[in-house]
């Protein structure tokens, strides 16, 4: 949820504009367990697993939770906040400015959202919000053998379609983490074809910021680099993005509306993307769809700890107006 190098911002809505979050933490304080699953469990597919990313920002790292037989869902619930403060407790910096103390935490909580979330699999096995998890818990911890395919079988076994349950497993692909960059463009793509809404087309927007943030960041390999960036300066690279962005105005005008987390999901990654590419004309309409509800990642990747201070300018920038306090 918080970018890579950005900590929690001053003046950033860290529930990114979920309305249920708050509800959800009055419930989860009063130890109304039944009541909390059954928000969390009422909600669109990607809903679910933005609502346990905004909770699990707002609660006490290690709050006490609900019993786990109040119900079915609490497992889940219980596996995705754990996960989300296994995240907080390793921090979001890169791996040389973490400490030893910071990752034994961070693998100390992330063992036990893993087995929540194991339990949860056998509950609950139709919600595809908690295989999600189970891939993100996995790019803390690294999978067992066979451990990445058994999730994405699971995830696929569930029904749903979720996009940010396939952005975790593309995730897990990243070079960053445990993938490449073939892989991880690769995984987008596949959960593009067929997709059931305009959303699964951001998934190729998010490879194209995290190979950006990879090659300018991360990579060593200076050749790698300089293949990047005569990429991204070409007219056939810049002609890809207007043609995605294409694909994804026309879907999202005549597909499905878009739950809230898909919609925030597609046009923040697709606002970065143009920001990236410098293209304010493109730029103008997905800036415009987010509003106040910027989503930390991608945005933190560009802003870090300054993603209001860069949303107001860029709306300033095409000519929108100021956001109210």
């Amino acid at each position: 949820m918080l970018g890579l190098f950005g900590k929690k911002t001053s003046g950033f809505d860290l529930t990114e504009g979920n309305r249920h979050v708050l509800p959800g933490l009055a419930l989860l304080e009063a130890g109304k367990g039944a009541e909390l699953a059954a928000l969390y469990a009422g909600l669109a597919p990607a809903d679910r697993l933005h609502f346990l990313d905004g909770l699990g920002q707002v609660s006490e790292i290690g709050a006490a939770l609900p019993r786990l037989d109040s119900h079915p869902a609490m497992y889940a619930l219980a596996g995705g906040l754990h996960y989300v403060w296994a995240h907080r407790l390793r921090g979001f910096a890169t791996a040389d400015r973490t400490s030893q103390s910071q990752v034994m935490d961070m693998a100390e909580m992330a063992a036990v959202a893993e087995d929540l979330l194991g339990a949860a699999a056998g509950l609950t096995p139709g919600d595809s919000a908690l295989h999600g998890f189970r891939f993100r818990a996995m790019m803390l911890t690294g999978a067992p053998p066979g451990g990445f395919e058994a999730v994405t079988e699971d995830l696929r076994a569930s029904g749903e379609a979720n996009v940010l349950a396939e952005l975790a497993r593309m995730s897990y692909l990243a070079p960053k983490w445990h993938g490449s960059t073939g892989q991880m463009h690769a995984a987008a793509e596949t959960a593009m074809d067929g997709a059931p809404n305009a959303s699964f087309l951001a998934l190729k927007a998010r490879a194209w910021i995290e190979e950006w943030l990879y090659q300018t960041a991360m990579n060593e390999n200076e050749a790698e680099i300089a293949a990047f960036r005569d990429k991204v300066k070409s007219e056939a690279f810049r002609a890809e993005v207007a043609e995605l962005d294409d694909r994804f105005r026309q879907a999202f005008t005549a597909a499905p509306e878009l739950s809230f987390a898909e919609a925030g999901f597609a046009h923040n990654n697709f606002a970065v993307l143009m920001v990236l590419f410098k293209d304010m004309v493109r730029l103008k309409p997905h800036l415009a769809a987010i509003g106040s509800a910027a989503f930390q990642t991608p945005w933190g990747y560009i802003a870090g700890r300054k993603v209001p201070d860069m949303i107001a300018r860029l709306r300033a920038q095409t000519g929108l107006p100021k956001l109210k306090a």
